[in-house]
């Protein structure tokens, strides 16, 4: 875990540089201030995401676009995350819900959709501690409804879940941020019943993965 901490602190740090010197070279102005007010009340998130590993980096891709609407100090998001992903990096095999072992979906790679609606905060904490100017973070939790399907078994699961979200932008005009982002998904699904006896238990498989990757937003 401190392995992958360092790299994703690494990995960070080397993005938010190389944005910011790819599109200006300004002036230092350091904003201490906490929070950070945008001027336009329509958000879009495009984002491309990928495993936090260096060496593995496509094991688990994905896909997000959230849009967001403004609502005082707080946005009201809408988001949609298509994953695709080696099936024992997302999840642990319940050989009673795939019909399979473990030694079967080594490696195999399934899909995963995520629809959520959450809440999410910018602010300009990291200003203090990051020399570059106009930088602002944003995080944010939602509420999930997940479509898992399994390619070797192609039994589809489905069932409730979170969505968490910490991004760190540097602001280039009013209209347009990029950065970093860091995506944490954490699902249960099932899939349907064989026959009445079974239990919950029986058919669940628990999803949980953590991808980085670039996030452009965009205000309107």
């Amino acid at each position: 875990m401190k392995k992958i901490s360092k790299i994703i602190f690494i990995f960070l740090s080397l993005s938010l540089v190389s944005i910011s010197s790819a599109f200006a070279i300004e002036e230092l102005v350091l904003n201490t201030e906490a929070k950070f007010h945008p001027t336009y009340e329509n958000r879009f998130s495009f984002l491309i995401g990928v495993n936090p590993s260096v060496t593995k980096a496509g094991d688990v891709t994905n896909f997000a676009f959230s849009y967001g609407k403004k609502l005082e100090d707080y946005w009201f998001s809408s988001s949609l995350v298509l994953t695709n992903g080696v099936f024992n990096k997302i999840s642990t095999n319940n050989p009673s819900a795939t019909g399979l072992t473990s030694d079967q979906l080594f490696a195999t790679k399934s899909t995963l959709t995520t629809f959520g609606v959450g809440l999410g905060r910018e602010s300009r904490y990291a200003q203090t501690l990051i020399p570059i100017s106009d930088i602002y973070e944003y995080m944010s939790a939602d509420i999930t409804y997940n479509l898992f399907k399994e390619s070797v078994s192609a039994k589809s699961f489905s069932g409730p879940g979170m969505l968490a979200k910490i991004s760190l932008y540097k602001k280039f005009s009013e209209y347009f941020s990029a950065g970093t982002q860091f995506t944490y998904n954490l699902a249960v699904v099932k899939r349907a019943q064989d026959n009445e006896l079974e239990s919950s238990s029986v058919r669940s498989l628990t999803i949980s993965y953590l991808t980085v990757g670039f996030d452009f937003c965009f205000f309107l």
